[in-house]
């Protein structure tokens, strides 16, 4: 009998080990998409039998199947989605402010020691400011309309995309800008080639957090003043005790916040795919 070449020695066992790395694989997604199955059966299931429990009424929590007719074609679509156009717009165009204000101070901070020292503390310690808090001071700066929403979302999202930015730069490879240094780069050669590359990821991870907090903090204006929006119905059915719409509308806030942050994601995988290998 011969013995195995080495070559078949060498080529078996790695499709072995190819087939039980994929086999665990499926077996832990299984796992966690069961698990996640199960957990939110068992919410749903507590949230139907407890609110009777609660108050026999069921005045002081709606029953799961409540807050359903209400998200369904009898439910106040018109009136939701109304609320959320003028909500979404809010916190797109302050979005874009916070955005492009925290990258562009975050660079310029960033790229400065002594400057992103000596601020970076007081970022940090302003991204804790909850939008509720500031909503009657852009009140008075901006009036009751939706510029007052507008500058209280540019104001909240603008912090954590700067903070992550001036980290993004304070990480940057120094030995790489001193090479392009005596090689005779110039400064917006560095940033383009050496910078901005390396910012990407720090820039997702700050926007993933001012999306959400984009919506948030332009509810919260409208909790202050607003004649419109998601803030305003929130006020409206809470005054009339319409439980049911209530608990509807923050159903959708929820899945409008998952959407949010899971566009985010897609679209940090799609610029990352796409930029050239070093």
């Amino acid at each position: 009998m011969t013995a195995p070449s080495a070559d078949a020695r060498s080529v078996a066992p790695p499709r072995v080990e190819g087939r039980a790395d994929g086999a665990a694989g499926r077996g832990a997604a299984a796992v966690r998409w069961g698990g996640l199955v199960v957990v939110t059966a068992a919410l749903l299931a507590a949230w139907q039998i407890l609110p009777s429990g609660v108050q026999g009424d069921g005045s002081s929590v709606p029953k799961l199947d409540a807050v359903l007719k209400a998200l369904g074609p009898s439910g106040e679509w018109g009136e939701y989605l109304r609320a959320l156009r003028t909500t979404l717009g809010e916190a797109f165009f302050g979005l874009l402010i916070g955005f492009a204000a925290g990258v562009v101070l975050g660079v310029l901070l960033g790229e400065s020691r002594i400057l992103r020292q000596g601020f970076y503390p007081y970022a940090v310690a302003l991204q804790a400011l909850p939008p509720i808090a500031l909503a009657p001071i852009f009140v008075i700066w901006f009036g009751l309309g939706m510029e007052s929403k507008i500058g209280l979302v540019g104001a909240a999202t603008l912090f954590p995309i700067l903070v992550s930015t001036m980290a993004g730069v304070a990480e940057t490879d120094r030995g790489r800008i001193e090479m392009a240094t005596a090689f005779g780069a110039s400064r917006s050669q560095i940033r383009r080639k050496i910078v901005f590359p390396g910012l990407v990821v720090p820039i997702f991870s700050g926007l993933e957090i001012s999306v959400v907090l984009s919506f948030l903090a332009a509810i919260a204006g409208e909790l202050i003043s607003a004649n419109a929006g998601v803030g305003v119905i929130l006020q409206v059915y809470q005054r009339d005790f319409r439980l049911a719409e209530e608990f509807a509308v923050l159903v959708i806030l929820v899945a409008v916040g998952l959407a949010l942050a899971l566009l985010v994601r897609l679209a940090r995988h799609f610029v990352l795919e796409r930029m050239p290998n070093e």
